[in-house]
């Protein structure tokens, strides 16, 4: 079964409001957007065969086909698919801004978190 699937932490507000988020702006009615947090073992397994919750709860993930995504890159990924951000899309491959992309992530979680 090919995946098309978001997971975020449900417990984690910046992980909800991102999913959230995305959720309405993607044009792709085919992703399903879940918090990891009311999955079993086995079905994050069945998801992604490297999954685990220990995973799950360090970033969100985007599982399409065989292929996992973590955090930044799971945003990347999804990006050639949101309302108003498909142009920008491109913009996110270039040099260095995987890096400044997940540095902004870490610290967005962070502030959000301590809130």
């Amino acid at each position: 079964m090919k995946q098309n699937v978001f997971l975020y932490d449900g417990d984690c507000s910046f992980c909800s409001d991102l999913a959230s988020g995305l959720s309405k702006k993607s044009l792709d009615q085919e992703i399903r957007f879940l918090s990891f947090r009311n999955l079993s073992t086995e079905e994050l397994k069945e998801i992604h065969p490297s999954l685990d919750r220990s995973i799950a709860q360090g970033n969100v993930q985007y599982v399409f086909g065989n292929m996992r995504y973590p955090g930044f890159f799971a945003v990347r990924r999804l990006s050639h698919s949101l309302r108003g951000w498909r142009w920008l899309s491109p913009l996110l491959y270039l040099p260095l801004v995987p890096i400044l992309g997940m540095l902004v992530m870490s610290l967005l979680k962070a502030f959000k978190t301590r809130s």
